[in-house]
C-alpha cells in the first residue's frame, strides 16, 4: 500500500470517529489525497476549499423550499470548490458531500434520502462551474467549456441512484469516493490541446480570494 493509500484510509478512520461539519472536512482532506496522487504523477495544479468572486451577471444555486418550490438563490461575492484539480488536459472542480445517507437518489431538480438538503450538490457544481469558467475562459484552449469536467463525490458509504437525464450525467460526473480516481482517470484524456498549465496557474491564482492549501504549477 502506496502513500497516498494510507493517507486516505487514516483520514477515513478519524472520520468514521465524528459527524457533522467535521465529517465533511475529513472527506475533503481525502480526496485531496486522491487528488494529490494524480498530481505527483501527471503535473498540474491543486487547491483544497478554492474560493473566487462570482460572476454577479450569472445566477445562482438552484434550491428547494420547504414546501417542496424550486427557486434560484441569490449569489453572494465569492464561491467556493471544496477540491479543484487541474492536469494537463483537464480542469476538475470536485464537490464533496458526507451525507447521513444509506441511499441518495439524484434527479435532474433534487436529491433525496438526505435529511433536510436544501440543494442539490449536482446544481451547487453547476453553478460553481459556469462562474469559474468567467475567470477561466480566457485561459482555456480555444475558451472551450468541454475541458471543465464537474465532479461530485459522496464520501460516505452510501449507495447512489442516479436517475438523471443522459445530458445531465454526461455533463456533472458523480461517484462514490472509491470510484474517484477512476472517473478522474476515464475523462483525463488528451483532446485537440494540451492546457496552458502557466495561463492557467496564473488566473486561479489572481482570482483566488482565499484557500485551505495550493499545490503550485509542476509540469512532468
Amino acid at each position: 500500500m502506496g502513500k497516498f493509500e494510507n493517507t486516505v484510509n487514516a483520514v477515513l478512520g478519524q472520520m468514521a470517529q465524528v459527524g457533522g461539519t467535521a465529517k465533511g472536512e475529513y472527506g475533503e482532506n481525502a480526496v485531496f489525497a486522491i487528488c494529490e496522487k494524480i498530481y505527483q504523477i501527471e503535473g498540474g495544479i491543486l487547491y483544497h476549499s478554492y474560493e473566487y468572486p462570482v460572476d454577479a451577471k450569472l445566477p445562482g444555486n438552484i434550491k428547494r423550499h420547504a414546501n417542496g418550490q424550486f427557486y434560484l438563490e441569490n449569489v453572494g461575492s465569492t464561491t467556493e470548490i471544496d477540491v479543484l484539480l487541474v492536469t494537463p488536459y483537464r480542469i476538475f472542480p470536485i464537490e464533496v458531500k458526507a451525507y447521513k445517507a444509506r441511499e441518495i437518489v439524484l434527479t435532474d431538480e433534487a436529491i433525496d434520502g438526505c435529511f433536510k438538503v436544501d440543494k442539490s450538490p449536482v446544481h451547487q457544481n453547476e453553478m460553481h462551474c459556469r462562474h469559474l469558467y468567467s475567470s477561466l475562459f480566457k485561459s482555456i484552449c480555444n475558451g472551450e467549456s468541454k475541458y471543465i469536467v464537474p465532479v461530485v463525490v459522496f464520501v460516505d458509504q452510501c449507495t447512489v441512484k442516479d436517475k438523471r437525464s443522459d445530458w445531465q450525467r454526461e455533463y456533472i460526473k458523480v461517484t462514490t469516493l472509491d470510484g474517484l480516481e477512476a472517473t478522474i482517470k476515464r475523462f483525463d484524456k488528451p483532446a485537440e490541446f494540451r492546457l496552458d498549465l502557466d495561463a492557467i496557474a496564473g488566473t486561479l491564482k489572481n482570482c483566488c480570494s482565499s484557500s485551505k492549501k495550493m499545490l503550485p504549477c509542476r509540469k512532468v
